[in-house]
């Protein structure tokens, strides 16, 4: 049975696992994620792909990356909440696990895997909603994977909400990500248990 490795990279967590054909996950595995150090966060994504891979045949890895991921998958442009700027992100591991490594956005790897294995099984159509350090989404129409034309469709949580409101990280003033996301909902839990 064909094996592959899927990692998820967060603002705060690397989530990995081998994941057979049938979209079942074999064995998984947690780290914290170096948010602030590019380089250092390529070695943690190794590092747990080479724990996952070991004693099994692996056919590729994808990365589920936390920001702006190019046309040719292979790039992040840019993450609000992790120091990647145009960041060779696929370039860099495939290089230290020695296998074939495709990068999408976070959001757009999980719209996929739940229109063909999870939830949105069968439904030509479906949107997706990430809650986590930021807001992410992703798209299927048709059966197909919607990217836009520059890989980003879906950022749902960089999308202003409330004029001239609280800065992001992506560096617009408003957005959803500062609302309701994880860090949101803690910064305003803080608040209110100083007043």
């Amino acid at each position: 049975m064909a094996l592959t490795i899927g990692v998820d990279i967060g603002g705060t967590k690397i989530a990995a696992g081998v994941v057979d054909e049938d979209g079942h996950i074999v064995e998984h595995l947690l780290r914290p994620t170096p948010a602030t150090d590019p380089e250092r966060v390529a070695e943690s994504i190794a590092e747990v792909v080479g724990e996952l891979a070991e004693g099994r045949e692996i056919e590729g890895v994808g990365l589920g990356a936390a920001g702006f991921v190019d046309e040719t998958r292979s790039l992040v442009r840019f993450s609000p909440n992790l120091a990647w700027r145009e960041e060779p992100l696929q370039k860099k591991v495939s290089a230290l696990v020695g296998m074939p490594v495709v990068v999408e956005n976070d959001a757009n790897a999980m719209a996929w895997a739940e229109a063909r294995f999870g939830a949105g099984r069968g439904e030509s159509h479906l949107v997706c909603v990430t809650i986590g350090t930021g807001i992410g989404g992703g798209l299927v129409f048709d059966g197909a994977l919607f990217r836009g034309r520059w890989g980003m469709g879906a950022e749902l949580g960089h999308m202003q909400v409330v004029p001239e409101g609280r800065l992001c990280g992506c560096g617009n003033l408003g957005c959803w990500e500062q609302y309701a996301s994880g860090n949101a909902l803690v910064a305003e839990a803080r608040l209110i248990a100083r007043t």
